[in-house]
C-alpha cells in the first residue's frame, strides 16, 4: 500500500503577555469574525529562524518590537485543522511566549486583554473561581461517564487528573 505525502504548512504563534496593575494580559488581534492570538506562516524563504519570523509577524500585526521571547510548544497532530479534514495541507504550530510590557498597540486590529476575559476559571484572585464547581467539573465527569467502557473510563479520569489536576 503506497501512502499519499501531503503539503505542510508551519504557522507560528505569539502567546504575547505582559502584566500591567497586578492582571496578565495578553495581546490578541481582531480579525472581523473571530478574536484570535497573532499567529501567521513561516516563510522560509524570507524568514531567517522560526523566531525571526515570530518577530516579523509581530511586527506586522501589533507594531511591537518584543523582548524576551521563547518557544512554548510544537502542535502538529493529524486533522487539528479544518483546512486539513477538509483535504488540505497538514498543519504545524510552532507557540511562542514573549513577556514584555504593555506598550501601545500602534496597530488598530491589535490590542492589549485580560487574560481572565478568556480564562475565568484561572483567576483565583478572589477565591476559588465558581467556574470549576458549576461548569468543568460536572463536563468532566460526564466526559468520563460517557467512556463507554471501564478502561476508557479510567484512562479519561486518569488524562483529567494529569491535566487538571481534578480528582477523578
Amino acid at each position: 500500500m503506497e501512502k499519499e505525502m501531503t503539503d505542510t504548512v508551519v504557522d507560528l504563534l505569539g502567546v504575547i503577555v505582559a502584566v500591567t496593575d497586578g492582571v496578565p494580559r495578553v495581546l490578541v488581534v481582531d480579525r472581523g469574525d473571530e478574536i484570535a492570538l497573532p499567529n501567521g506562516p513561516f516563510d522560509p524563504l524570507e524568514h531567517i529562524s522560526l523566531e525571526d519570523g515570530l518577530r516579523r509577524l509581530i511586527e506586522a500585526e501589533a507594531g511591537l518590537d518584543l523582548y524576551y521571547v521563547e518557544q512554548l510548544y510544537s502542535f502538529g497532530n493529524r486533522f487539528r485543522t479544518r483546512e486539513e479534514i477538509d483535504g488540505g495541507p497538514r498543519t504545524i504550530s510552532i507557540a511562542y511566549m514573549a513577556l514584555t510590557r504593555e506598550d501601545d498597540v500602534p496597530r488598530a486590529n491589535s490590542r492589549w486583554a485580560d487574560w481572565y476575559d478568556f480564562l475565568p476559571w484561572e483567576d483565583w484572585r478572589d477565591g476559588r473561581p465558581e467556574e470549576i464547581d458549576t461548569v468543568i467539573a460536572p463536563r468532566l465527569e460526564a466526559w468520563v461517564a460517557d467512556a463507554g467502557t471501564e478502561e476508557f473510563g479510567r484512562n479519561r479520569t486518569e488524562r483529567i487528573n494529569v491535566t487538571f489536576g481534578h480528582p477523578g
